[in-house]
């Protein structure tokens, strides 16, 4: 098993896990560089992509990956078996919670990116959205091939909402947060616009939600704990 870190502080050779590859999220270009696993994504996303000069694929099918986050982790059982973060039970529909915290008009947005890249998951997405099951984290343990299609699946979406949107940086991101700071506020959000301004990774969380969903009625997939690493982190 190929063992993944997705992190944005520094880190000393020293202070390294063994047996772990560390991603430097701030080497992407995606999302906030400084926090998002996602940015970390996309650059694993490219290096299980890349191939050997006799054309052999550096990373096999069917080798496993375990993605883990500077501060969440899986332990050290879980292993050759795909797993994801043990699901969430909302006191309201997914699509409201989202409305809570953030812009609903970007969920929306996703929506329609989404109904463009896959049409037949429209209904399936809609069907979680109302529902109030939610699975956090952007990790999870899986196989090189299910890596690909979920990051197919995960980055058509995502790059086309970028399109709508017309800000495909965090920077404009962040700009366009600033500009319609009355969509990004109220009682319960984080009012912070460098806070809010993580798009990407809060309707990532909601369309790996519906991936997981519906690959659960069609192979197993095991929830698991996650481990905190950083003393009185948030969950």
């Amino acid at each position: 098993m190929h063992k993944f870190i997705f992190f944005h502080k520094p880190i000393k050779k020293k202070d390294q896990l063994e047996g772990y590859t560390y991603i430097d999220n701030s080497a992407s270009s995606y999302d906030h560089r400084m926090y998002s696993e996602i940015a970390g994504f996309k650059i694993l996303f490219d290096m299980v992509n890349e191939h050997h000069s006799n054309g052999i694929a550096k990373y096999a099918d069917d080798e496993w990956l375990s993605l883990n986050h500077y501060r969440r982790m899986w332990g050290p059982d879980y292993l050759n078996r795909t797993y994801i973060p043990q699901p969430m039970v909302l006191p309201c529909p997914v699509a409201q919670h989202y409305a809570v915290y953030h812009n609903i008009d970007d969920l929306k947005l996703c929506g329609e990116a989404l109904k463009e890249e896959f049409p037949h998951l429209v209904q399936h997405f809609e069907r979680v959205m109302n529902g109030n099951i939610f699975i956090p984290y952007n990790i999870c343990i899986l196989t090189v091939a299910q890596f690909k299609d979920y990051c197919n699946f995960l980055f058509k979406v995502l790059d086309n909402y970028h399109k709508k949107l017309g800000t495909e940086t965090y920077e404009a991101r962040l700009d366009y947060v600033k500009r319609y700071a009355d969509k990004y506020t109220g009682e319960q959000k984080d009012n912070k616009p460098e806070y809010q301004a993580r798009i990407e990774s809060f309707l990532a969380e909601r369309l790996s939600t519906a991936y997981w969903l519906l690959c659960a009625q069609r192979m197993p997939v095991f929830p698991a704990t996650i481990t905190l690493i950083e003393k009185d982190q948030k969950i």
